[in-house]
């Protein structure tokens, strides 16, 4: 076997491993995006009904750490919505959730360091953006706001995994304290 045969043959191996796990990682990021989007799969902090006052339901979505987690969610809920979000995240994209609001949000409560940028996005698309300090305070206000048969969406639409068990917690505590 001359030093030319054993180059290609060594070639050849290297693009088809690298071909192999290519493959892998997308099966592997088409499955993660499945598991995140199938309503089969009950985790905490996803769509969980916390509790239903004089007709308005509050639901926690804090697992929703993206725009496109929070379409899905919007879209599976038939009723008016007063959304709850939380915004810590400068480089957030809501566009994808423009029609959506259109169509169901009928109050934007909002909090945290950059909530210029909802203001901005949803000015004229909603038709009550309420800025308020803390989760508490949003609570109280969408109670206020919420009349019969509506929805409280708490559904930050932007974080990361580590923030979902305390956001959370943190909207039960104050849907619990009504």
């Amino acid at each position: 076997m001359t030093i030319d045969l054993l180059a290609k043959q060594g070639a050849k191996k290297v693009y088809t491993n690298l071909a192999g796990r290519t493959y892998e990682d997308i099966l592997f990021k088409r499955k993660e995006m499945q598991n995140q989007f199938s309503p089969q799969i009950e985790q905490e902090h996803q769509r969980e009904v916390v509790a239903k006052i004089k007709d308005v339901k509050y639901i926690n979505d804090a697992f929703s750490i993206n725009s496109n987690i929070t379409w899905f969610t919007m879209e599976q809920i038939s009723s008016r919505i007063v959304w709850i979000v939380e915004n810590d995240d400068v480089e957030q994209n809501y566009d994808g959730l423009i029609s959506t609001c259109r169509e169901k949000v009928v109050a934007l409560i909002c909090y945290g360091k950059h909530i210029e940028m909802l203001k901005k996005t949803f000015q004229g698309i909603v038709p009550s953006i309420l800025p308020v300090n803390n989760i508490n305070d949003a609570v109280i206000l969408a109670s206020a706001v919420a009349q019969e048969n509506d929805v409280v969406l708490f559904s930050p639409a932007n974080g990361s995994q580590e923030d979902i068990e305390k956001r959370g917690l943190e909207f039960r505590r104050a849907v619990n304290n009504l």
